[in-house]
């Protein structure tokens, strides 16, 4: 064993210790730029290695442990035994709001790149340092047993090549924005945002991860403001109530649960809207998650604070507000603006063997629905009819969502036929008709088109208007049946299947 080190290194935390630790054990210690100057001011004996970008190919050889060359400044360099480099933190300059495209060849690492793969292509006989954390580890080694056992130096090598395709992959990504991930190849380079509580269940561990260098949006740009850690179900409903919570343009309170809206009121002022959601499913509230498109108000927080809601989610808090919600035990608080919807948005799918890869269901409409019966909904049933189709889209399939006036009332998700989840809802809204009196027209969403079976069962327990996706073989005979029954039917053209 040459006792031989080279170090060139971005981050610098821990980097004197390193070399010092290494000097200790009789190593003759290399470094280059940065690295040089800080080793050297620091009293450390360090030689000095002078190139410029690309890294010329005799000191690529003299890194990878196989020749000896000689730098720029004619130092002549030996065969290293380790070699400590890592790389410019890319992922955290293009995920900056300001930074420009033209500006990316500033801040490509082509030289410790090109150290990392020299050193990390001969393994056997190299030990590859691609990060900090690792420098303790490969100390104690070489001072307990003079060396690293050959799977040591096996798994460094892998972790510096992980640090290189990732890095590779977080400039690929930004400068595809994500639009080939339904190519024959695709680059993908996820990055830790937190450590989750645990996954669906208390045994399972989980973490959050957003794409290497993206810049904050969605989930990945959430602020916890007060309460304890979220767990995956927690991020899940985050997810699906603020969503929905968007698709309004007017003040709405969305209660989601185990990935799927409860309960949905929009309209009137924001309490009044937090109001309306808890009763359509005052059951499927407990425990749930409340999400609004608008800053959270004094109002709205007095009501929140009466009910048993595991988190609040919302662009924004007013100072009362806030007050009033941190003084509620248990409640978790996060501020989430709204995200800049990408045309590469996908949603990803793990299964056994691989990863099944789909663009984002961002469309509500393709285009105008149409009616196709001789009565047109009126204004209300248009109003209700628009709202139970946004949280059907939301809703796990098969779903079916029953509305009135300004609010959900029941919503039935997950059954295996459209006519489960039809009779489903209206179970649940028959059950609760003693605390939530009619306040309108009484319409229904489906996300899958009905077959004629289903719709008799909702025209039979009181709707009167329906939208749905179309497309059918009983859509004749659907059409008929609502002419008949005077009942007013919406096809959408398009389904919002979840699964």
């Amino acid at each position: 064993m040459d006792k031989t080190a080279y170090l060139s290194v971005y981050d610098k935390a821990g980097a004197e210790e390193f070399a010092r630790g290494l000097g200790e054990l009789g190593f003759a210690v290399y470094a280059s730029g940065s690295t040089y100057k800080l080793l050297a001011e620091a009293g450390i004996e360090v030689e000095e290695v002078r190139y410029s970008p690309p890294v010329p190919y005799a000191v690529l050889k003299a890194l990878s442990g196989r020749f000896p060359a000689v730098s720029e400044n004619g130092v002549e360099l030996p065969r290293f035994y380790v070699v400590a480099a890592n790389l410019y933190p890319i992922a955290s300059i293009v995920g900056q709001e300001e930074f420009a495209i033209e500006e990316l060849s500033n801040y490509l690492d082509q030289s410790n790149s090109a150290v990392l793969r020299a050193a990390a292509r001969d393994f056997e006989s190299v030990i590859t340092v691609a990060s900090p954390v690792d420098y303790g580890p490969v100390l104690r080694a070489l001072k307990e047993a003079g060396g690293l056992a050959p799977e040591l130096k096996k798994q460094l090598a892998a972790r510096a090549w992980q640090c290189l395709a990732a890095y590779d992959a977080t400039v690929a990504q930004y400068l595809s924005e994500t639009g080939n991930l339904l190519g024959d190849e695709v680059v993908l380079c996820l990055k830790k945002v937190t450590d989750l509580d645990y996954g669906e269940n208390r045994h399972q561990k989980a973490a959050f991860y957003a794409l290497s260098g993206a810049r904050p949006r969605g989930l990945n740009a959430a602020k916890i403001i007060k309460g304890a850690g979220l767990n995956l179900n927690h991020y899940l409903d985050l997810d699906t109530a603020f969503e929905l919570a968007l698709e309004f343009d007017g003040p709405v309170c969305v209660i989601s649960k185990h990935d799927r809206p409860t309960g949905v009121c929009a309209g009137g002022t924001q309490a009044e809207c937090l109001r309306g959601a808890l009763k359509s499913d005052p059951a499927g509230a407990v425990g749930g998650t409340a999400a609004f498109n608008r800053q959270v108000e004094a109002e709205t927080a007095g009501v929140l604070a009466e009910t048993f809601i595991e988190a609040v989610v919302a662009p924004g808090y007013g100072p009362e507000a806030l007050k009033m919600l941190r003084a509620k035990e248990g409640l978790r608080i996060v501020s989430l603006p709204a995200p800049v919807l990408s045309p590469y948005e996908v949603e990803l799918c793990s299964v056994s063997g691989g990863v099944l890869i789909e663009a984002k269901d961002n469309r509500l409409f393709s285009a105008e629905p149409s009616c196709v019966t001789r009565r047109r909904p009126t204004d209300a049933e248009t109003r209700a009819l628009l709202l139970a189709w946004k949280t059907v889209k939301y809703a796990k399939t098969y779903a079916a969502a029953l509305a009135e006036g300004r609010s959900t009332i029941a919503v039935s998700a997950s059954e295996s036929s459209t006519y489960d989840a039809v009779r489903n809802a209206l179970w649940k809204m028959r059950d609760k008709r003693s605390i939530l009196p009619g306040s309108g027209p009484l319409v229904l969403a489906a996300d899958a088109a009905l077959p004629l079976k289903t719709l008799q069962a909702a025209l039979a327990g009181g709707v009167s208007a329906v939208i749905q996706p179309g497309g059918w073989q009983d859509d004749e005979d659907c059409v008929r049946l609502c002419d008949s029954k005077g009942a007013a039917m919406l096809f959408a053209g398009i389904r919002h299947f979840r699964h």
